[in-house]
């Protein structure tokens, strides 16, 4: 072993804080001045097509500031659980906060649009949600506008693409 003179040692002289780093598929922690790495899986880790569409919408409104969330199926450091996801007897998918309004999303991927449940679950969340989105594919939104005015939903809910134009190139 040769010895590295003290100047030169590659080791920080203090420790750096924990820093963590939420993905798609778990959370990131290094710690022990980077001589620490854990990575936790979410619990459902089967990382549905829902639940990659939700990330990536997240991930768009932080870009756009939003710092204040609270997620079901994604596990994220940082999300603001005192934002309840929880409305009458059904869950939203996101709820956040931008501009100091309150917004409440149910993201319904290609398959899920046509589905008697999410017109049930439309339904009961249009009794207790203010700003309520339904999130669909960028190519859905014609059909998802279809149904909300069929079931005479479409004054009370807004809708908005998930994937972004990025995502298309």
């Amino acid at each position: 072993m040769r010895n590295v003179p003290r100047d030169r040692d590659p080791t920080p002289s203090r420790p750096m804080d924990t820093y963590t780093v939420s993905t798609p598929y778990g959370t990131v922690t290094i710690s022990e001045g980077g001589r620490r790495v854990t990575f936790e899986l979410y619990s459902d880790i089967r990382q549905s097509r829902h639940n990659t569409a939700l990330f990536a919408y997240l991930q768009q409104l932080k870009k756009q500031g939003v710092t204040q969330y609270n997620t079901d199926h994604l596990n994220l450091a940082g999300r603001d659980r005192s934002l309840s996801l929880t409305k009458g007897k059904a869950k939203l998918d996101l709820v956040y906060v931008h501009k100091g309004k309150t917004y409440e999303c149910e993201l319904k991927t290609s398959r899920e649009i046509g589905l008697d449940l999410t017109a049930r679950q439309l339904s009961e969340f249009v009794k207790y949600c203010e700003r309520l989105i339904v999130l669909v594919p960028r190519g859905c939104l014609e059909e998802m506008a279809t149904i909300l005015h069929m079931i005479n939903l479409d004054h009370l809910i807004s809708i908005q693409p998930y994937d972004s134009f990025e995502d298309e190139e």
